[in-house]
This record gives C-alpha cells, sequence and structure tokens, in this order.
C-alpha cells in the first residue's frame, strides 16, 4: 500500500474510533469538538503505528481538529483558508504538489554515517537534491573542504531560509528548483533524503546523468533492485540507514 494510502486509513480510523467512543454524546459543540480531540489523538498514533514519515505524524492531528474549525467557524473568510493552504505549499513545496519529495530533516546522528562514504579527499561538486533548510550542507560541508555544495529545494520559503543559512556560515547555495528538472551531470557526490516514491525514478536519472564512478547517497529509503555498495547504521528504526551507490559506467 502507498504511504498516502496508510495516511488516508489513519484519518479513516481515527474518526470511527473517536465516534464509536462518542457515539451516545449529542451534537452540540462541546461535543463535536471533542469527537475531533480523539479522532486527532487517534490519527496521530496510528500514523506512528505505521511508521508514517514524522513530519505527517502532527499534520494527521492538525487535520482534524481543522475540520472541526472549519465546520464550526462558516464566519471564517475564505481567503484565509487559501493562505493557509499557500503558506503550506511555499513551505513544503514539493510535499503537497511535487513529485512525492516532502519534507524529511536529517537526523545529527546521521551524519556521521555521511561522512564516512565521502573519501576526506574527495573533489569535484556536491549537491543535496531537496535541501531543505540546508542541514545536510552546513554539517558536511565544513569536514568535507575540497568539494563544492550545492542545495536544490522546491519549496520557495525552506529553499529562501536555507540558503539564508548556508550563505552565513560560508558552506555552499541553495537554489530554487525541480530535481527532476537539473541535470546531474557536473555532480561527483549526490545526498538524497526523499520519499521511498522517488527513489527508482532517482535512480534511473543518476544512472543516465552522474559520471561514472561518482557517489550517490541515500538517507532511509533505498532504492528498489538496487545492491548499495555500503550500508551504514545510526539507529534503531529500519530507516535508519544511509546506503551509498557508485555510480557504474555508461
Amino acid at each position: 500500500m502507498r504511504r498516502w494510502g496508510y495516511a488516508l486509513l489513519a484519518q479513516g480510523l481515527a474518526w470511527l474510533l473517536a465516534m464509536m467512543i462518542l457515539e451516545s454524546a449529542d451534537q452540540e459543540l462541546h461535543a463535536t469538538f471533542i469527537e475531533a480531540f480523539l479522532a486527532a489523538v487517534f490519527a496521530m498514533l496510528l500514523s506512528m503505528l505505521f511508521k508514517e514519515p514524522f513530519w505527517r505524524t502532527p499534520m494527521q492531528g492538525g487535520f482534524c481538529l481543522l475540520v472541526w474549525v472549519g465546520l464550526h467557524f462558516e464566519s471564517i473568510p475564505h481567503f484565509l483558508w487559501l493562505i493557509a493552504l499557500l503558506m503550506a505549499s511555499l513551505l513544503f513545496g514539493g510535499g503537497i504538489t511535487g513529485r512525492r519529495a516532502p519534507l524529511y530533516l536529517t537526523q545529527q546522528k546521521a551524519f556521521e554515517g555521511i561522512l564516512s562514504c565521502i573519501p576526506e579527499n574527495c573533489e569535484g561538486k556536491c549537491l543535496d537534491v531537496g535541501a531543505g533548510i540546508g542541514s545536510f550542507i552546513l554539517n558536511i560541508a565544513p569536514l568535507r573542504p575540497k568539494l563544492i555544495f550545492e542545495g536544490i529545494e522546491r519549496a520557495p520559503l525552506t529553499c529562501l531560509l536555507g540558503n539564508m543559512r548556508c550563505k552565513l556560515h560560508h558552506a555552499g547555495a541553495i537554489q530554487w528548483g525541480d530535481l527532476w528538472k537539473t541535470s546531474l551531470q557536473n555532480y561527483q557526490v549526490v545526498y538524497a533524503f526523499l520519499s521511498p516514491e522517488a527513489m527508482e525514478s532517482l535512480w534511473i536519472k543518476a544512472r543516465n546523468e552522474m559520471p561514472s564512478g561518482s557517489l550517490l547517497i541515500v538517507n532511509a529509503f533505498a532504492i528498489p533492485n538496487v545492491k548499495a555498495d555500503q550500508v551504514i547504521r545510526y539507529g534503531n528504526s529500519p530507516s535508519d540507514q544511509i546506503l551509498c551507490y557508485r555510480l557504474p559506467g555508461r
């Protein structure tokens, strides 16, 4: 089942459980809020049970509460909902409107594993695809000074924040753009922390564009049916892993 299917399933089950618990309650405002609150709690618990990406857990709960707000505060101007949707699109970009590449943040303990994949004398250019707020560049660039670090991020506000952080520390730069429209042919190292659904397409793109012998480093989600040259574990969860793929010749 696709991960968005799990998200929808969590919402459905959460509301069902909440209605079952409060089936004897009246339909007054306070009872409806309790129902939405219970649904929010159940949705977040189910999200964790289904091992959804961490950023979806608060979104699951928030969606339940927004449903209640929308039903009982009809006086809220419609343009405010449009502004909220626009802000979410600007912040999460590809996760909402793009090609299944939501905002993931690299855990601090993962950087040691990433560093072990990149030789100390590695030269050339390194690209973080889906660079977010620039955590990869800020943590890796000082320790691999021979590399030139760049990032690509689709969400405008996230890109702006990430680029400001990188510029402030003279670590590199993040450009606003689409990974799938960006050529990888000039990069010796590419780092990706995307969704599972994007991995097969990323591998095809890397095979077609990256130089022979270059390095594709993937966080959490393995490329289907491709054996990694190196796997570094950094936690207890199955997704707490760094996978390194050396690009073969074409």
